[in-house]
């Protein structure tokens, strides 16, 4: 294994367990072990940016931030670090995504800094972050079209106002109503019942291969760890791509390597052995 200075990990499916909350206390001493080894560490996730920082923070983890699917980039939580990468949809894209979504009844969430808008005309499923306090919530079409003035990193759209585990037709049928309205946009999913849209030029391995570029990386220095769709293209970008056991055909199709599944502290076992290689 080429020597490794970098190391992505995605959150949910991957650094997190299976309820989306925990983070197993080997992968939490693997990472400080890393760090202190030399070996920076990004959480790279679909969360927003507050998110992310809010784990970080809380947890005491020394890392890197890539959030939103690559519109967001931090030297670690916020506030407190500096932001170096901000991507926002043009108006016009943005209301031509929310255009394309409306007709099919779904729930459209609308992400900025410290603020989500979806729709409803009420807060009877406010998004996840709204209910913790991290980002302040509006609801309905209008405030999505006033998001689309404000600029919008991000559409999370799911059936269920949840993370989208459950498959439904509905879901299937706006992926492709969106693939004719924005071809040039980013929609990926991170699991079988969402779609997340992003930014042309955004992507967890566009804003991967920058932070490389940042931090004076090659491509061979780099690690990147996780389980679904929206992974792949951080994944195809760093040499040493690693597919979690729990991780879809797609990922586990495009990686190097294999680690245990992510309630067997997969990322642990496979930061482990980075180290141990590494030290020989």
């Amino acid at each position: 294994m080429k020597r490794i200075r970098l190391i992505a990990l995605d959150m949910d499916g991957t650094l997190l367990a299976s309820d989306h909350h925990t983070v197993p206390q080997e992968n939490i001493d693997a990472i400080r072990l890393a760090d202190a080894s030399g070996i920076r560490v990004c959480i790279c996730t679909g969360r927003m940016l507050e998110d992310a920082s809010d784990f970080a923070r809380r947890l005491g983890l020394p890392c890197l931030l890539i959030a939103c699917n690559g519109t967001r980039g931090s030297d670690g939580t916020v506030p407190g670090h500096p932001v170096w990468l901000r991507l926002n949809f043009t108006k016009q894209d943005a209301l031509r995504v929310i255009d394309a979504l409306l007709p099919f009844g779904l729930i459209i969430h609308a992400l900025e800094d410290g603020q989500v808008s979806s729709t409803g005309t009420d807060a009877e499923k406010p998004y996840h972050l709204v209910r913790r306090g991290l980002v302040e919530g509006r609801y309905g079409e209008p405030a999505l079209r006033a998001a689309a003035d404000r600029g919008i990193m991000k559409f999370f759209i799911t059936a269920d106002g949840g993370s989208g585990r459950a498959e439904d037709a509905r879901i299937d049928a706006a992926r492709r109503a969106l693939q004719e309205a924005v071809p040039h946009l980013l929609v990926t999913r991170s699991a079988p019942g969402n779609i997340e849209v992003m930014p042309a030029g955004a992507g967890k391995g566009a804003a991967l291969s920058r932070l490389s570029s940042r931090l004076g990386l090659e491509r061979e220095a780099v690690m990147a760890m996780g389980d679904a769709q929206n992974d792949l293209s951080m994944l195809e970008y760093a040499y040493h791509s690693v597919a979690m056991a729990n991780a879809c055909p797609e990922v586990k199709a495009v990686c190097r390597y294999q680690t245990a599944n992510n309630d067997d502290a997969g990322v642990a076992a496979m930061i482990r052995r980075v180290l141990d290689d590494q030290n020989q």
